[in-house]
């Protein structure tokens, strides 16, 4: 039931406020004590209810602007009641009967903020008079210093927006604090909050140079005391910037504090952490050297002193899960058909749909979400940082399935090497074009691969594996007619695209969405990204397991009829032209 105005209720709630509270008090002390007296417990609901309201609201900073201050409703839920804009017309004749009644405090300086702020009064008057009692709590005595910057921050906040020329006062009485509270370590929050406020010019005029100076040097000697604030203070120097040199002496002071970190850190993590954000801001800002220099840092952290661990988790399976996993083979009459099994199996991805809702349920509630995430590669240097979560979930699920997987198709080729004698390069390269209608020269390659495989020379399979499959992928899509050459520009000569465009267009082609997941996922960043790693130096050796997926992923192209015309798959005798259907349908849609 809305709250209906008594006038006795005025005193009541006056002397109530006057008793539990003194004039410098901040409001949740005041809410907290209010909430023991005895009086309030005799009070009606309602106005107990009313009571609460005001105090749901609360001054915040807005750090993404030049030091303004907003009343908002509190993200405590314990004290949250309603939207302003639903309070009772009965409630607001209390409160601006209430304001009237207070002597100089925070509390009525807050009360005349909320009138104000719901356009209960909202002339110029009321707006005069609340900059007044803002400005009255900041003088108070015993008042704490992050009041009296909240409170003047405020005061300027409402000045500036409405224009009004108590503004010059404010700032003034702002330049004043900020030079107390700039001069004491444990007040150089409440300082940066009034320097952040005066780093802006002044409505209609511009600020006066010695200003501007004596601000820059009271920021300077707070980030000099401490590297906490330097993020707030760079964006408080870059607003007092009056020209495009003293604009990049703030950027460059902001990048040389992260980078003075990262050169004094002995942790590899924290010495890493600092030299990425340090190389990060001189990207952003356009400052070539700084970048450098950030880089060598990177480059010169020792990967043990990094303080990685490793952790490592024993899954006991029986050997008939494995059994039953190589069931399929059990029909096969010689190693061509064997093969031919191993190549029909599906994307070692896994189905991409099903992936996502297994992502989808691990990340609900996940705390990975709320925290800085930084991904490293195999070259110990970050990569990524606060990527979309949820592509992060998918690229975490599809990566182990990846890895799992891998270990399944190593044990499939290795049952196929002891149960059949292993074939000639030759004659798998013949088989795959006869049975298969694949192109001669990836087949030959294939076979290559596959033999040193077979051979136990793991990284000299996945070595050829790598450039097959980019190789054979390019081929299709020239086939598909696809334009896939890049022609001169500028200096930069004419060339073929990189893999990962071939993914892409592969994609828009309609090519399965798990296999392209799998090609993605195994090859390129996000994932394994074994294609650049191999390409660029950064891994020489591959394990069985790498060798195995590498082929099966070698196998997609290589056992695909992509040199066929549609008049050429006609002229095939009907079994032949089945099964070549068949084995397109698997992976395309």
């Amino acid at each position: 039931m809305a709250y209906e105005f008594n006038p006795s209720d005025v005193q009541v709630v006056s002397a109530l406020l006057e008793k539990v509270a003194t004039p410098s008090d901040e409001l949740l002390k005041i809410w907290e004590q209010l909430s023991f007296a005895e009086e309030y417990k005799l009070l009606d609901e309602g106005l107990q209810a009313e009571i609460d309201f005001v105090f749901s609201y609360e001054l915040q900073e807005d750090f993404g602007t030049a030091g303004d201050v907003n009343l908002v409703q509190s993200a405590l839920s314990v004290t949250v009641t309603r939207p302003i804009l639903e309070t009772p017309a009965g409630a607001w004749s209390l409160w601006a009967e209430v304001y009237d009644t207070l002597r100089p405090s925070t509390m009525r300086a807050h009360v005349a903020d909320i009138l104000l702020t719901a356009r209960v009064r909202p002339k110029p008057e009321h707006a005069t008079a609340t900059v007044a009692c803002y400005s009255e709590a900041a003088e108070l005595e015993d008042v704490t210093a992050q009041q009296v910057a909240l409170s003047l921050a405020r005061a300027n906040t409402i000045a500036r927006s409405r224009r009004m020329t108590e503004e010059l006062a404010v700032r003034q009485a702002m330049c004043t604090k900020s030079e107390v509270f700039a001069s004491r370590p444990d007040t150089n929050g409440p300082a940066l909050t009034l320097l952040a406020a005066l780093s802006a010019d002044p409505r209609g005029v511009s600020m006066p140079g010695e200003e501007r100076v004596v601000i820059r040097r009271r920021l300077l000697a707070i980030g000099g005391a401490s590297t906490f604030f330097t993020d707030e203070i760079a964006k408080s120097l870059a607003r007092l910037a009056n020209n495009p040199i003293e604009l990049e002496s703030a950027r460059r002071w902001h990048t040389e504090q992260y980078l003075a970190l990262a050169r004094a850190d002995d942790h590899g993590m924290s010495k890493m952490h600092h030299a990425q954000t340090a190389a990060s801001l001189a990207s952003d800002y356009g400052l070539s050297d700084l970048k450098d220099a950030a880089v060598l840092v990177m480059q010169s952290v020792d990967h043990d002193s990094m303080g990685w661990k490793s952790v490592h988790h024993d899954v006991k399976l029986s050997k008939n899960a494995f059994r039953a996993h190589l069931r399929r083979y059990g029909r096969a009459r010689d190693w061509s058909h064997a093969l031919l099994t191993f190549l029909a199996s599906p994307s070692p991805s896994g189905d991409h749909e099903a992936n996502k809702r297994s992502a989808q349920r691990a990340a609900t509630g996940s705390i990975r979400s709320l925290i800085t995430r930084t991904v490293y590669g195999a070259h110990g240097l970050p990569e990524r940082t606060n990527d979309d979560f949820m592509e992060e979930e998918i690229t975490r699920t599809e990566t182990i399935t990846l890895s799992t997987t891998s270990i399944l198709l190593a044990l499939e080729l290795e049952h196929i090497r002891e149960r059949f004698s292993t074939p000639r390069t030759d004659e798998v390269a013949i088989w795959m074009v006869e049975t298969l209608s694949a192109d001669g020269s990836l087949a030959r390659f294939f076979s290559d691969s596959l033999a040193l495989h077979w051979a136990q020379k793991y990284s000299d399979s996945a070595r050829l594996s790598i450039p097959l499959i980019e190789s054979a992928a390019r081929g299709l899509l020239r086939t598909l007619d696809e334009p896939l050459y890049r022609t001169q520009r500028g200096d930069s000569p004419g060339r073929f695209p990189a893999m990962d465009f071939y993914v892409d267009a592969l994609a828009k082609r309609g090519l399965d969405p798990d296999w392209v997941r799998a090609l993605r996922m195994t090859l390129l960043t996000p994932g394994m990204n074994l294609r650049n790693l191999a390409a660029h130096g950064f891994t020489m050796d591959f394990s069985e397991q790498q060798s195995a997926l590498l082929l099966r992923l070698a196998g997609l192209f290589c056992s695909m009829p992509n040199d066929l015309e549609q008049q050429s798959l006609e002229a095939l005798p009907t079994m032949t032209r089945r099964r070549l259907r068949r084995r397109l349908g698997w992976v395309w849609s």
